[in-house]
């Protein structure tokens, strides 16, 4: 006799870059075993391969996880995690005025991700500007990119690759070019006629790319001075 399938209750969602509803269930003990070797390799292309087949796994709804962005994996990780092991998390944060611990739950459910917005243009001139697309899983996965590893050439040609990568077009006053029928080439020598100021515009953007973000005030367990932190990222709420 076979032994009895468990049902898993199922939870709704939105993808925050697209706001496309959909719908999951809590990640099984199969699917944490993937997370926990993940975690443990601490190699962030894994981390990023296993969150992927989690949630490949536990989405009901036909979504191209790889089309997915950074911040779109971590959010719904975050909701995979609420309903699969519990809303409430620990974390300890550093006092700014003595650098005591200071113990704080956060309720998951809490957490959003802040900065989306429907305007990814950024003006060049008053008449000229570029529209981008935020970088998805796709992309940055294939990326290796390191400050420590890589010299400063390689950066900004890393920098440049990923800015190239997010170009949806290119317009002024008169018209519109899809960056799908430009060459790498002419995109290319575009970038390179930008000065200093343009270019901090577009790095600027993508230094503003949404992320995970919530913030704590807290009262210093050692010193009672009251802090405020913003917490940013996924991994700040796994510390």
């Amino acid at each position: 006799m076979a032994l009895p399938t468990l049902n898993s209750t199922r939870y709704s969602t939105t993808v925050p870059s697209t706001g496309q509803e959909i719908e999951f269930r809590p990640f099984l003990v199969k699917e944490e075993k993937i997370l926990m070797v993940a975690m443990e390799s601490k190699d962030p292309k894994l981390m990023i391969k296993g969150l992927k087949d989690i949630l490949t796994a536990c989405v009901f709804d036909d979504i191209d996880v790889d089309r997915l962005t950074n911040f779109d994996l971590e959010e719904l990780f975050l909701r995979l995690r609420s309903k699969s092991v519990g809303e409430k998390v620990n974390v300890n944060l550093k006092c700014s005025e003595c650098g005591a611990m200071t113990p704080q739950e956060i309720n998951l459910d809490d957490v959003k991700t802040e900065g989306i917005t429907d305007n990814r243009t950024v003006m060049m001139t008053d008449t000229v500007g570029i529209e981008f697309d935020y970088p998805s899983l796709d992309l940055i996965s294939g990326m290796d990119y390191s400050e420590e590893d890589f010299t400063t050439e390689e950066q900004v040609a890393i920098t440049m690759k990923l800015i190239k990568s997010c170009i949806k077009s290119i317009f002024d006053d008169d018209n519109v070019w899809d960056v799908k029928d430009q060459s790498d080439k002419e995109i290319e020598s575009f970038l390179d006629g930008l000065n200093a100021a343009q270019f901090t515009a577009i790095t600027e953007y993508f230094g503003n790319i949404p992320t995970l973000a919530y913030t704590v005030n807290y009262n210093c367990i050692k010193c009672g001075h009251a802090n405020e932190i913003q917490l940013k990222g996924i991994q700040s709420f796994f510390i």
